[in-house]
């Protein structure tokens, strides 16, 4: 007959099943952990292979303003974004377009794999860019600023006018970060990164010349506007004035009711505190860019160039008109240069 296991040796065999079942379960939660920690290394290697890491810095209207790609541009804290652009979805880089998923509101274009826009060759042009954007920021004048800028001849009484009220700084400049080609048609153009030593990088539009040249885009560099925001708000101009805005889809409005087809948008300037609101039927023709430029952001912190007024004597100061669209995001393109 069995001899019947007594109490204490059942219960040290449950306390040993129990402890084993334990480890068990440990081992279980520690090799998915590590599967998991090992799959994310394995991404980040990949993406880190991918090209260089255009970060979306640029749109977020108070991410330009601190800034993750200071529109100017620095890059510090956008989110999709530049040049054009905070949550700019890259439109076809032409490197792979998952290393900068959010400058699609910001930049204009970049280069597809199919077009042959941009700066020819541009890999092997680096130390050409790298000494214009040097000459750029540690030019001491501003007719030496204009001399490496595009349209030097139309640009220097603005910058002159411009430099009175923002002292003319030289940075202390460091090197070239990225360059990246810009699929516009009929131009050379693209995005380089420079690199400082005390301050967050700046993104810039460079564009090569027929003559082989590399001139900066000094406009969208200071996002510059003919007139201070502050000053618009409060004498409510009746004449078109252009400005570089950040512009979303308003939430909230002070027009309770809009006609059929009409959107309102909410303008920001990226640097400045103030808010107005702009009218507009998405089906006038006049307004078929900045449609396409609002849909490519997805209506959220997209940088445009616009022309705005206030629609005559109001009481209300926050309701302006859209008198025109120039250009694309915060670049004003020009005749075809091809």
């Amino acid at each position: 007959m069995t001899e019947p296991i007594n109490k204490p040796r059942l219960s040290r065999i449950k306390r040993r099943e129990e402890m084993l079942n334990s480890i068990a379960k440990l081992i279980g939660c520690t090799a998915l952990i590590v599967t998991v920690v090992v799959v994310f290394y394995v991404i980040v290697i990949q993406l880190d292979k991918l090209g260089p890491r255009v970060d979306p810095t640029y749109v977020d209207a108070v991410e330009l303003a601190s800034h993750q790609y200071r529109w100017s541009g620095t890059e510090s804290a956008a989110k999709n974004a530049g040049l054009g652009v905070s949550r700019p979805t890259l439109p076809k880089l032409a490197t792979k377009q998952s290393t900068a998923p959010s400058l699609a509101n910001i930049l204009p274009g970049s280069q597809s794999a199919k077009t042959a826009t941009g700066i020819a060759n541009i890999e092997t042009k680096k130390l050409k860019i790298e000494s214009a954007i040097r000459q750029f920021f540690t030019a001491n004048s501003v007719s030496e600023k204009a001399l490496c800028s595009r349209d030097s001849d139309r640009i220097l009484p603005l910058m002159e006018v411009y430099y009175k009220k923002h002292p003319l700084q030289v940075g202390v400049w460091q090197k070239l970060g990225w360059v990246l080609n810009m699929d516009e048609p009929g131009h050379r153009l693209a995005y380089a990164q420079s690199l400082f030593e005390d301050v967050d990088p700046v993104c810039l539009i460079i564009e090569e010349t027929a003559l082989g040249d590399i001139q900066i885009d000094w406009e969208s560099s200071v996002r510059y506007s003919e007139l201070d925001w502050q000053e618009f708000i409060s004498t409510r101009p009746d004449n078109p004035t252009l400005f570089r805005v950040i512009a979303s889809k308003a939430i909230n409005s002070p027009q309770a009711s809009l006609n059929t087809g009409d959107e309102v948008i909410e303008l920001k300037h990226p640097a400045e505190q103030g808010t107005v609101y702009a009218y507009f039927n998405r089906a006038d023709p006049q307004f078929k860019t900045l449609v396409e430029q609002l849909q490519l952001g997805n209506w959220t912190n997209v940088p445009l160039t616009l022309r705005l007024c206030y629609p005559g004597p109001t009481s209300n100061t926050k309701t302006v008109r859209i008198a025109g669209v120039e250009g694309k995001g915060w670049l004003i393109l020009h005749k075809s240069r091809s």
